[in-house]
């Protein structure tokens, strides 16, 4: 039985093969040598109906017939269906390894059925490639536990030349077990290097924040997820006499700081939201909410990203935040605009001396700047920028 790290695991190796697929337009490529593969195990049954070594009887001669329907079914779904979730996958990789097996076990010689198993080598590796080396193991398990039964179907009851099983065994175990698990070894290091280099792409080597790169990309991969429109908000966060730092201590001690508030951002960020320093000594953090719920998120917020604006012993420096919201019902939204006037009101706490939390408000007539500032008690500073 598969355990929870196999599937875990699987899932997240399904969903990365299954984005690079994606990204490298080759998920047509792909499901086409599948359903093509389907339809030549499909074929290969048929031709070994008139073999010599093919099956004999009603029963063997039933279940291979069953084999190649199912081959041609399954060859159709991968041809015109849409693509497969990990669950229909793994059913797949099951159902391909039972119908060689199948096949295997009811050829009229043990020869022939360890000619058959050699097919099961292609299903390793299209379990390597989308599901990983857990669930790989338990196909070649699987495998194992056919060829012992072929073996000993050829030794103790079957008559066959030893010799002969024993010489195609090796190449069989070699092409099935070996070859299988240097395919699954390139495919796991493969898989580690290229998220290493996506990883590099998308994160901030000195913060180990998403850069904007990653963030744009997080927030579009999070909007395709959600059906209904929603709001984000945007909180900018920028160290006040960050320069005054840098040109004092020297540019390690600018570092430092920077890394202390990225870390204080990502402990105050929620699960769900995203964090990022998109240049600089700016960072930002991105929430998602209902556009209901909008007012509350924000006041939240607030209260949350607070302790950014403050000086302490771990982080020496304060910090101005602006906060701006945008709903993706708009049909103008756009997240560089939500960015855009969450800087903007960063700015204008920053005219107020720093440390302080502004949100933007258009449309304001007297609009109270930088009063938390002074006054730490007031939670929230609204502003009319015009950015």
């Amino acid at each position: 039985m598969i355990g929870a790290a196999a599937w875990s695991s699987g899932k997240r190796n399904y969903r990365f093969a299954t984005a690079a697929l994606r990204e490298g337009r080759f998920m047509w490529l792909f499901t086409r040598i599948a359903a093509a593969s389907c339809f030549a195990l499909a074929i290969l049954v048929a031709m070994v109906q008139v073999h010599p070594a093919g099956p004999s009887g009603m029963a063997a001669r039933g279940a291979q017939a069953a084999v190649l329907l199912s081959a041609v079914a399954v060859g159709a779904r991968w041809r015109w269906g849409l693509w497969p979730s990990y669950w229909q996958a793994v059913i797949v990789a099951v159902w391909l390894d039972v119908s060689i097996a199948v096949l295997a076990v009811t050829m009229s010689t043990p020869v022939a059925g360890l000619c058959v198993v050699l097919f099961m080598g292609l299903n390793g590796v299209f379990v390597a490639f989308l599901m990983g080396w857990r669930t790989q193991m338990v196909h070649l398990a699987f495998c194992c536990a056919v060829i012992a039964v072929i073996v000993t179907d050829a030794a103790f009851g079957a008559g066959e030349d030893l010799a002969t099983v024993a010489l195609l065994l090796a190449p069989t175990l070699t092409w099935v077990l070996v070859v299988s698990l240097c395919g699954s070894w390139l495919v796991e290091y493969g898989r580690k290097a290229v998220r290493e280099t996506a990883r590099s792409a998308h994160y901030d080597p000195l913060t180990g924040l998403r850069n904007r790169r990653g963030m744009y990309a997080a927030v579009k991969s999070a909007l395709s997820r959600t059906g209904d429109p929603i709001t984000i908000v945007a909180a900018v966060c920028d160290i006040d006499r960050f320069k005054q730092l840098n040109d004092r201590d020297g540019h390690a001690a600018g570092d430092a700081a920077l890394v202390a508030k990225a870390e204080q951002l990502r402990l105050l960020a929620a699960r769900a939201e995203l964090t990022a320093r998109i240049g600089g000594d700016e960072l930002v953090l991105v929430a998602f909410t209902a556009d209901t719920e909008t007012d509350v998120a924000v006041g939240e917020l607030l209260n949350r990203l607070d302790p950014l604006t403050r000086a302490d012993a771990d982080v020496p420096l304060t910090a101005s935040v602006g906060i701006a919201t945008h709903s993706t019902s708009d049909p103008h939204f756009s997240l560089d605009d939500v960015l855009r006037h969450a800087d903007a009101a960063m700015y204008d706490a920053k005219r107020g001396g720093g440390g302080a939390c502004v949100v933007y408000r258009p449309g304001l007539t007297q609009p109270a700047r930088h009063a938390a500032a002074v006054h730490r008690s007031a939670p929230l500073v609204e502003c009319d920028c015009h950015s």
